[in-house]
């Protein structure tokens, strides 16, 4: 796969032979089995690595506007939810992996400006980003206008409202998660590819309701959702293991 974020189910069909399949879902299960997910910056820190001496430690600027840039949401969920830029991408960075999932939803080659609490905050994001190849930083915002807002999903009303046919469910765990339990009827795209496939592959006439296992994920993929115009609300208090309703288990053949 390319590690293009502007690559699309399209484009990969035509151009890489591995992937000839007759629909969106197909391709997305064959590109979640590929291989150990990497964050598509990997290529980008090995050449760093094996040229010259780069210094990253360059002063992260406070901006008083973010101006035209990538916004990255480096704050908790919770408060994303209740207020953030217009097309910011939330990846707190109070949460596990933070570098590598932000790579896989950033471009090294963008503009890109950090949405932070505080001073702190801001650095700490910058630190780990710097050390996963996104080196020239435009730098960092904390008093912006958050104008836009979403309601997270509790699991007893997701239930309710997929029962009515109302929403659609978008796991984006990885597929090796989803074969262990899923809920019917929901789709699966992990939150890494769908920056790079855009709304391709999901159904944008109904709400869409993004779920992984404690919410982490379904906010940074529900944030490049609504980025792209979708609407779409994550599930930030627990997860598919938590659903209230039965779930089902991918069976490989002679397995039990």
């Amino acid at each position: 796969m390319s590690p293009d974020h502007s690559s699309t189910i399209g484009n990969e069909k035509r151009t890489n032979a591995k992937l000839e399949y007759g629909d969106a879902q197909a391709f997305i299960n064959a590109t979640a089995s590929l291989s150990t997910p990497r964050p598509p910056t990997t290529a980008r820190v090995v050449a760093l690595n094996k040229g010259p001496f780069v210094d990253a430690s360059a002063r992260l600027e406070h901006l008083d506007d973010p101006g035209e840039a990538t916004i990255l949401d480096v704050r908790p969920a919770e408060t994303h939810a209740a207020g953030h830029v217009r097309g910011a991408f939330n990846v707190p960075v109070s949460g596990s992996s933070f570098a590598t999932r932000a790579g896989f939803v950033l471009d090294p080659d963008e503009r890109i400006v950090i949405h932070a609490g505080d001073e702190a905050e801001a650095q700490k994001a910058a630190h780990g980003l710097r050390a996963v190849g996104f080196l020239d930083l435009a730098g960092y915002v904390t008093e912006v206008r958050a104008t836009e807002t979403h309601v997270p999903m509790e699991l007893d009303e997701l239930k309710q409202l997929l029962e009515q046919g109302a929403v659609q469910v978008l796991d984006v765990r990885e597929k090796s998660e989803r074969d262990e339990a899923y809920i019917p009827g929901s789709l699966h795209i992990p939150f890494r590819l769908l920056r790079g496939f855009g709304t391709e592959g999901v159904n944008t006439e109904k709400p869409v309701v993004t779920i992984c296992e404690s919410g982490m994920r379904a906010s940074i993929a529900a944030s490049v959702l609504t980025a792209a115009g979708v609407d779409a609300r994550p599930v930030l208090h627990g997860g598919v293991h938590d659903w209230p309703g039965g779930t089902v288990s991918f069976r490989r053949c002679g397995s039990g």
